[in-house]
């Protein structure tokens, strides 16, 4: 067994990152169908959040698809396993191929934003340039809103 000479050793020996992928369409007919028309299918998604991961140098953990769930409520059978599988399995980051994905609502958005940050991991999207800078706060903070106003106005839970 070698031994550790000093600390840059064990900074070298880190730990890969990982990362668990969430995929969602809120009708059944989207889910049974595939929804290809509108581009936001389970498999378009799902192709989406592995290259994200990719470039990430992520190892994928885990996926979790909420297939006919609409994103009104938080309560969806596949998010409330990914939160909680977060907080067991400490992943890098949680790819969402868009944010409207995980939330239509800004008080869900912030809601499992804090539990997924309480775990450690990062929020990920594929298509919008969400981080923690005060730029990357911002958009995330817009395309949230946006979610939400296309919801009440809108009706555009079925993408």
């Amino acid at each position: 067994m070698k031994e550790i000479e000093s600390t840059s050793d064990l900074e070298g020996a880190s730990r890969p990152k990982t990362a668990v992928i969430y995929l969602r369409v809120s009708t059944k007919e989207q889910a049974e169908k595939g929804g290809e028309a509108e581009g936001y299918s389970i498999p378009a998604q799902r192709e989406a959040c592995r290259r994200k991961a990719e470039s990430l140098s992520a190892e994928v953990l885990h996926e979790f698809v909420d297939a006919g769930e609409s994103a009104k409520s938080a309560d969806r059978p596949s998010l409330q396993l990914l939160v909680a599988f977060v907080h067991e399995h400490r992943p890098d980051y949680v790819i969402v191929h868009k944010i409207d994905r995980l939330a239509r609502n800004r008080n869900d958005d912030v809601m499992i934003n804090l539990q997924l940050q309480s775990a450690g991991a990062r929020l990920v999207s594929c298509t919008e340039n969400i981080d923690e800078t005060p730029s990357g706060k911002l958009l995330h903070g817009i395309m949230a809103s946006i979610a939400e106003v296309s919801e009440i106005c809108c009706g555009l839970s079925r993408s």
